[in-house]
C-alpha cells in the first residue's frame, strides 16, 4: 500500500470538513472514508495497515490524505505523524481563537454534553479544551518542531467563507495538483451550530447525502438542496444556537483577548499577514508589525 501523503490537522471548528469534500470530488485526490480517521490520536495502536485501508479504490497518480481535527492540539500526534512519514504535507485552518472557542461551547450543548443553559463562562472553567484548542502558538510550535515550515499550509476559516475559490485553488497548490474548477461543496457549509426540531429527519438526509457524495454524485447532492421544497423544509427544521445561546460577555470577552494576544501574535508573525481576518484583532500594532518580521 502506498503511503498517506497529506493529512488535516485542524483545528476543530474550523472549516475541516469544508477541506475534506471540496478535496473529495477532486479525480486525483483521495480522502479517507470516514473523514475523521483520528489515526495519530485515537487508532495509533491500529497500526499502518489498518491506517492506509481506509483509502480504497484510488486512481492512479492519486495521493491520499484525510482530516482529522483532533491531531492539531495533540502533543502526540506531530511526533507520530513525522515517525510515519516527514513527507507529509500539512493543512493547517485556523479561526478566530474566541470565536472557535465559543463555537467549541455551542457543540458541546449541540451535542448534549451540558445543558443549554450552561453560559460560556461556567463552561469555560469546567472545560480546559475551550482554551487548549485555541493555543495555537504551542500547538503550531509542536507540529513544527517535527515538520519543515514548508510543509505547513495555514488557512483561515475567515478566507474560506469570503473566497473558498482561491483557497481552493491555494491548497490544491500547496498538494501539488491542479485545482478542479468549481468543485460542488466549494460554497457548501458544514456542521453548522444548529439544532432541529425533527432530528431523526435530518439524520436520515444527512446519512442519505453522505451516501450520494461516496458514490460520487455531489452535484445532485447540491442541486436537491436547492430544491424550493427541500431547502425550505431544510430551514424550517434547523434552530440556530445562535438565536439561543448567549455569546461571551464583554467582561470575558475582554479577558480573553488577553488570554489568547501571544497566539494571535505568533501567528500573524508565522503567515507573515499584516491584517489577519479576526476583527477582534484587526487594528492592533503587533499584527500590524508582522509584515516586517
Amino acid at each position: 500500500m502506498s503511503k498517506v501523503e497529506f493529512i488535516g490537522i485542524g483545528a476543530q471548528k474550523a472549516a475541516t470538513t469544508w477541506l475534506h469534500h471540496v478535496l473529495s470530488e477532486h479525480p486525483l485526490i483521495a480522502t479517507s472514508e470516514p473523514k475523521e480517521l483520528n489515526f495519530f490520536t485515537a487508532n495509533y495502536d491500529r497500526g499502518y495497515t489498518w491506517y492506509e485501508s481506509n483509502f480504497r479504490d484510488i486512481a492512479e497518480n492519486a495521493i491520499k490524505g484525510e482530516c482529522s481535527p483532533t491531531y492539531f492540539f495533540s502533543r502526540d500526534a506531530a511526533e507520530r505523524a513525522a515517525q510515519y512519514s516527514p513527507d507529509l504535507k500539512l493543512i493547517c485552518i485556523l479561526r478566530d481563537p474566541i470565536e472557535r472557542a465559543f463555537s467549541n461551547h455551542m457543540h458541546e450543548i449541540r451535542k448534549g454534553h451540558i445543558p443549554p443553559e450552561t453560559t460560556f463562562e461556567a463552561a469555560w472553567k469546567r472545560n480546559p479544551a475551550y482554551s487548549l484548542q485555541s493555543q495555537y502558538k504551542a500547538d503550531l510550535e509542536t507540529w513544527l518542531a517535527n515538520f519543515d515550515r514548508d510543509a505547513l499550509l495555514v488557512l483561515f476559516s475567515e478566507d474560506i467563507a469570503s473566497n473558498p475559490n482561491a483557497i481552493y485553488e491555494q491548497v490544491c497548490g500547496h498538494l501539488g495538483v491542479e485545482p478542479k474548477r468549481h468543485p460542488a461543496s466549494l460554497t457548501e457549509r458544514h456542521h453548522e451550530n444548529v439544532t432541529y426540531l425533527y432530528p431523526a429527519v435530518q439524520k436520515t438526509l444527512r446519512y442519505g447525502g453522505d451516501a450520494m457524495r461516496s458514490l460520487g454524485m455531489q452535484d445532485l447532492v447540491k442541486n436537491l438542496k436547492k430544491a424550493p421544497g427541500l431547502k425550505q423544509a431544510l430551514s424550517m427544521n434547523k434552530q440556530h444556537l445562535k438565536t439561543k445561546v448567549a455569546p461571551p460577555t464583554p467582561e470575558m470577552r475582554e479577558m480573553l483577548v488577553e488570554h489568547f494576544r501571544s497566539d494571535v501574535e505568533y501567528v500573524a508573525q508565522l503567515t507573515g499577514r499584516a491584517v489577519l481576518p479576526w476583527p477582534t484583532w484587526r487594528d492592533m500594532s503587533f499584527v500590524n508589525s508582522a509584515a516586517n518580521e
